[in-house]
């Protein structure tokens, strides 16, 4: 399963609407909306919805948010699986069930595809959604789509494949100490440990809950502007920065490894204590 090479965004709802559900000779059959959360069904009943969230925030240029997932050539789905794919794809991508979406089915000679089309206003107070990083999680988050969902396994581009991040190595006499205690090397083992726990795109909160699990203290470096600099880390009494454990965990390189939201740094802002109050992430 493929999404589009790059999201876009727009200013009008019209015209993706239109173009989504204009019927053509290409097409097994017309169009129609298989799920999302709008009430309306036609291009003028979805418009008129999508633009009422404009009006929560007129100072946001882009409000239209859209992609696509195709199946390889031959393959189709029920409208019902399709529902359930983009449902969980759009969860993942850190939609809210506030943020209006619709998902059109197109079905061709080539293959199934449905568009994602939705408003990145929030009707819950016109929160904007950013989606940082997004093509670079959209693919990781289809990769992981088509195992869970049983789909075919596509090969991820090279150009847009995500890289291991850039670790340093144990010096020598880490690797003596390991060599000694049959242990491995705290660094290694914090790296390991830091990797894992960011292996499938966690958001910023169950990415620290998973470090407490594993018995790794954190403490978050923040300016005095707010600003967020980066995490520091504590494993076996040993302390560590981000940079001696090398660039891969960086808070630069750390939020591409994110479902990010900036709305959690205010639990680390306001000083929160995760064990006592951080809420504990539903699988």
């Amino acid at each position: 399963m493929k999404g589009m090479r790059k999201i876009r965004r727009g200013k009008n709802f019209a015209g993706v609407v239109q173009y989504a559900l204009k019927p053509g000779a290409h097409h097994k059959s017309d169009p129609v909306v298989i799920g999302g959360n709008m009430l309306g069904d036609s291009a003028l009943e979805l418009i008129a919805e999508f633009d009422s969230t404009k009006h929560l925030r007129q100072d946001v240029a882009k409000p239209v948010w859209h992609n696509s997932l195709r199946l390889p050539d031959g393959e189709s789905l029920s409208n019902d699986q399709w529902a359930k794919i983009a449902d969980d794809y759009m969860k993942k991508m850190g939609f809210s069930d506030t943020h209006l979406c619709c998902y059109v089915l197109h079905d061709d000679p080539a293959g199934q595809h449905i568009h994602i089309i939705a408003s990145r206003i929030d009707l819950n107070g016109g929160k904007l959604y950013l989606g940082r990083n997004e093509n670079l999680i959209s693919t990781q988050i289809i990769s992981k789509l088509e195992v869970a969902h049983g789909l075919t396994v596509t090969k991820t581009a090279p150009s847009i494949a995500p890289k291991q991040p850039k670790r340093k190595r144990i010096s020598r006499n880490e690797q003596m100490l390991s060599e000694r205690t049959g242990l491995p090397a705290s660094k290694e083992a914090l790296q390991q440990i830091l990797d894992k726990s960011l292996a499938d795109t966690p958001d910023l909160l169950t990415f620290i809950k998973r470090l407490e699990e594993a018995e790794v203290g954190w403490t978050a470096n923040i300016a005095s502007t707010g600003k967020m600099n980066g995490f520091s880390f504590e494993y076996r009494d040993i302390a560590f920065k981000a940079s001696q454990l090398g660039k891969g965990y960086s808070w630069a390189n750390l939020q591409k490894q994110l479902n990010y939201n900036p709305d959690h740094l205010e639990f680390l802002r306001k000083g929160i204590q995760t064990k006592e109050a951080l809420p504990v992430p539903v699988p």
